[in-house]
């Protein structure tokens, strides 16, 4: 089934009247779409009422050319009775010329009698007169006729075109009514488009004030993100930098530590020199139950290594392997590394099947360095054959890993939390 004329139209501006705040917001682009449809059938408006102006133009051009043909006809109907008039006049006049003519026969008839002395061209001579008379007399009959004859068809065609002139000005008025309800409609249609184009530029306004307002934001919040990411790379240029410093004096702080932890614990530090096996020495040894227990400093040397720094570590491991050689060398090794190194490190704990080595930071120095002094006061140390004891000291690298794992974590806690902050 068709749908109404001008359905869209209706629908669309009926949506314009009801529409909220929400369904401007979020079904903008449905009314936009609906509005275009409403638009279209507007022009199709636009063209129909075209289109019927033109006809109507057309009807007029035509009401016009039949009124001066009626004008015309009216003008030869009105020559035709005059000639009529003429006619009649002219046949009433005949006729009293032929009354008059036979009133002169019967005289002449009666004085005929009286007068046989006239001649017979004389009495010819009237008698074709008489008849010359009655012809014209018959020819103006005629022409009388056929006057009346046309007259009475161009009263016909006068009646016919009247008939037609009051049809087309029903017409004429019915299109006009038609026309003067579409211009109402074109009107108010216009009205409502204005309405809804005033609408939409408010609309446009306040969206650009606001994507105007929201770049505004935008560059200072960019501006506000480069200046703190300016300041958090300056922050941790800076944090490197004193990591570097750091780096450098690690070899220096690590033996400064564990023999400061010697002395203050009466445990045996082994100088360099008196290491027992030939060739490089390692950065630190102590002597713990009559073994060399290792801590290796190992630090990376400047802030762009960090990445290849696990690969580093697991490289020193590996050259460990010509100190395990001595049978008086422990079989657990310890790298002191910086404690802001940890972090980078995936393994702090690595087995190299004939020995096994602890990364540890710094910090940790100490308590393991304890952990391992406390087997000296086991009352059976003596009897304790080596592999016990590398089981022993096995549990107390475990618990260093541990430690160092747990240091990891609050190390990764607290800088979350200062991030957060």
């Amino acid at each position: 089934m068709d749908a109404p004329p001008f359905e869209h139209l209706r629908r669309f501006f009926e949506r314009i009247k009801n529409v909220g705040f929400f369904e401007r917001i979020f079904s903008w682009q449905g009314i936009v779409s609906q509005g275009y449809d409403a638009f279209g059938e507007f022009q199709k408006l636009q063209t129909l009422v075209g289109e019927k102006d033109q006809e109507i133009t057309g009807l007029k051009s035509s009401n016009h050319d039949l009124i001066q043909g009626l004008e015309y006809q009216k003008q030869q109907v009105a020559g035709l009775r005059q000639d009529l008039t003429a006619e009649q006049l002219r046949s009433r006049t005949l006729s009293e010329k032929i009354t008059e003519k036979e009133r002169e026969k019967a005289v002449l008839s009666a004085t005929l009698t009286e007068t046989q002395t006239n001649s017979e061209d004389t009495i010819l001579q009237l008698k074709d007169d008489l008849i010359n008379l009655k012809a014209k007399n018959e020819e103006l009959l005629r022409r009388i006729g056929e006057r009346e004859n046309e007259a009475g068809g161009f009263v016909a065609a006068n009646k016919k075109n009247r008939e037609t002139i009051e049809k087309l000005n029903t017409e004429i008025l019915t299109l006009s009514l038609k026309n003067e309800n579409l211009n109402s409609q074109i009107t108010a249609l216009k009205q409502e488009l204005t309405q809804y184009q005033q609408i939409e530029e408010e609309r446009t306004r306040g969206h650009d004030q606001r994507i105007t307002a929201l770049n505004s934001l935008r560059d200072q919040l960019d501006k506000d993100r480069i200046k703190i990411e300016e300041e958090r790379t300056n922050e941790i240029k800076a944090r490197f930098a004193a990591m570097e410093q750091t780096w450098k004096k690690h070899d220096e702080i690590v033996e400064q530590s564990m023999r400061s932890i010697c002395q203050r614990h009466t445990i045996e530090y082994c100088d360099k020199e008196k290491f027992p096996v030939s060739g490089k020495k390692p950065d630190n040894a102590i002597v713990i139950a009559e073994q060399y227990v290792i801590f290796d400093a190992k630090s990376p040397k400047n802030s762009e290594e960090l990445g290849n720094f696990p690969l580093y570590i697991k490289t020193q491991a590996e050259a460990l392997k010509k100190y395990i050689r001595d049978e008086n060398v422990k079989k657990d090794i310890f790298l002191v590394v910086p404690s802001n190194t940890l972090e980078y490190l995936d393994d702090v704990h690595l087995d190299m099947a004939d020995y096994q080595v602890y990364v540890i930071a710094h910090d940790s120095i100490e308590p393991i360095v304890l952990a391992l002094r406390k087997i000296e006061d086991y009352q059976f140390v003596d009897q304790l054959s080596p592999e016990d004891r590398e089981k022993i000291c096995h549990v107390i690298g475990k618990f260093a890993h541990a430690t160092k794992r747990r240091m990891q974590i609050d190390t990764y806690f607290f800088n979350e939390f200062l991030a957060l902050l």
